[in-house]
C-alpha cells in the first residue's frame, strides 16, 4: 500500500532537475555558436558558388562581359554588366528583394569576404571563359570558419 507522502516531487527534486536543465542549456549554447557560424559560412559559399554560375550563364546567353566584384572585408558583392562601354549594375533576380535595381549583393549574416585575388574582379566573357582564374575566401568573421571558392579560366566555379 502506498504511502500518503510518496505523491509528486519534492521541492529539493525539482529545483534539483531545473539546475541540470540549466546546466545542459548553457553547454548546449556554448556549442551552438560555432555551428551556426559553420552553418552561416558554408551557406555563403554555396550562394556565391550559385551566383557565379548564374553570371556565367547569363554572359553566354546575353553575350556580353558580366563582372562580379569581391571587396577584402565587406559583407556584399557587386554584380556588373558592361554596356556601351562602362560597368553598369546588374541586379540578379534572385536577389532583388527590395526592388532598388541594384547589383549589390548581401552575403548571409556573419560572412565575410576574408580574402580575393586578381583584385577581386572576376570577368566573365560572351563565351563563358573569364579573363583571369580567382580564389575567393568566405569566413566568419573572428576568422574561425573560412571556405575557399576557386574560379578557373573555363569559368567553372569549384568550393574548396
Amino acid at each position: 500500500m502506498p504511502s500518503q507522502g510518496s505523491r509528486g516531487f519534492s521541492l529539493l527534486e525539482l529545483l534539483l532537475v531545473i539546475a541540470l536543465l540549466g546546466i545542459l542549456t548553457g553547454i548546449a549554447s556554448l556549442q551552438l555558436a560555432p555551428l551556426l557560424q559553420r552553418v552561416a559560412v558554408n551557406s555563403g559559399v554555396r550562394q556565391v558558388a550559385a551566383d557565379l554560375q548564374l553570371v556565367r550563364m547569363q554572359a553566354i546567353a546575353h553575350n556580353r562581359r558580366l563582372r562580379v566584384t569581391f571587396q577584402p572585408g565587406s559583407d556584399t558583392y557587386l554584380v556588373e554588366k558592361r554596356e556601351n562601354g562602362r560597368w553598369q549594375d546588374h541586379r540578379l533576380h534572385s536577389h532583388d528583394r527590395t526592388g532598388d535595381g541594384s547589383g549589390s549583393i548581401p552575403l548571409p549574416a556573419s560572412v565575410i569576404v576574408a580574402a580575393a585575388n586578381s583584385r577581386g574582379d572576376v570577368i566573365f566573357i560572351p563565351r563563358g571563359h573569364v579573363d583571369g582564374g580567382m580564389t575567393l575566401t568566405l569566413a566568419s568573421p573572428d576568422g574561425r570558419f573560412s571556405k575557399h571558392l576557386v574560379i578557373n579560366l573555363a569559368g567553372r566555379v569549384r568550393i574548396d
